[in-house]
C-alpha cells in the first residue's frame, strides 16, 4: 500500500507490474508482447490494473508505442525508474530476464519471466551449444529448481504470458515461494557494502 501511494496509484485493485528491459533492443524485441499480454489479460480479466517501470526515455517511448500500437496505452500506467516501488506495488510481475528478476526475488513477488534474444544470437546458441544452464531466470537458478515459470523466444506470446500472470497471481502455494524467495535474500545476504 505504501508502495502504491508513494507511486499516485490506486490503493486497492489487483495490479500487474510490466518490467520490458532496459537496453533498447529488449525492450523492442518484449514490447509488443507484453503489450499483448495487456489485451489477452484484460478480456479475461477486465479489473486488472497495469504499471510499467521503464529504465529510459527510450525504453518508455518504445513501450508506449507498442502499448498504442495495441490499444491497451490507457490501460498501463507508465512509470520512469522506481522498479523496484512498481514492483513492491504489485501483486504480480511480468518482466525480461536480467538483474529485474532478482530484484522481484527480493522484493517477494510472483513473477513471470521471458526472453526474446535476436535471431542471429539465438542460431549462435543453438548451433554451437554454448547455453547449457537448465534455467536463465536468476530465481531459477539460485534455487537451484524452477520456482517461477520463464519463456524463451517462441514462447514470448501473449496466449502464453497471459495465463502464466494469471497462474502466479492465483498460486495456492504463494507462501512457500515467498519462504523460498526469503531463503534465496538469506544466502546472498553477506556483510558487505
Amino acid at each position: 500500500r505504501a508502495a502504491r501511494a508513494a507511486l499516485g496509484l490506486d490503493l486497492d485493485g489487483t495490479y500487474v507490474a510490466l518490467l520490458p528491459g532496459s537496453r533498447h533492443g529488449e525492450v523492442a524485441r518484449l514490447s509488443p508482447d507484453f503489450a499483448a499480454t495487456v489485451a489477452w489479460l484484460q478480456q479475461q480479466r477486465p479489473g486488472l490494473k497495469f504499471v510499467a517501470a521503464l529504465a529510459n526515455e527510450g525504453a518508455h517511448r518504445t513501450f508506449a508505442a507498442a502499448l498504442d500500437a495495441a490499444s491497451v496505452r490507457n490501460r498501463v500506467t507508465l512509470v520512469d525508474g522506481n522498479a523496484q516501488q512498481v514492483m513492491a506495488a504489485s501483486d504480480v510481475v511480468l518482466l525480461a530476464s536480467g538483474t529485474a528478476t532478482l530484484e522481484a526475488t527480493l522484493v517477494k513477488r510472483p513473477m513471470v519471466v521471458a526472453y526474446r534474444l535476436s535471431v542471429l544470437t539465438t542460431f549462435l546458441l543453438k548451433t554451437l551449444k554454448l547455453f547449457k544452464a537448465p534455467f536463465f531466470a536468476q530465481p531459477n537458478l539460485l534455487a537451484g529448481r524452477q520456482v517461477v515459470p520463464e519463456y524463451f523466444n517462441d514462447e514470448v506470446r501473449a496466449t502464453v504470458l497471459g495465463p502464466a500472470v494469471l497462474t502466479q497471481l492465483e498460486r495456492a502455494d504463494r507462501d512457500q515461494l515467498v519462504q523460498t524467495f526469503a531463503s534465496i535474500h538469506e544466502t546472498l545476504r553477506r556483510d558487505a557494502s
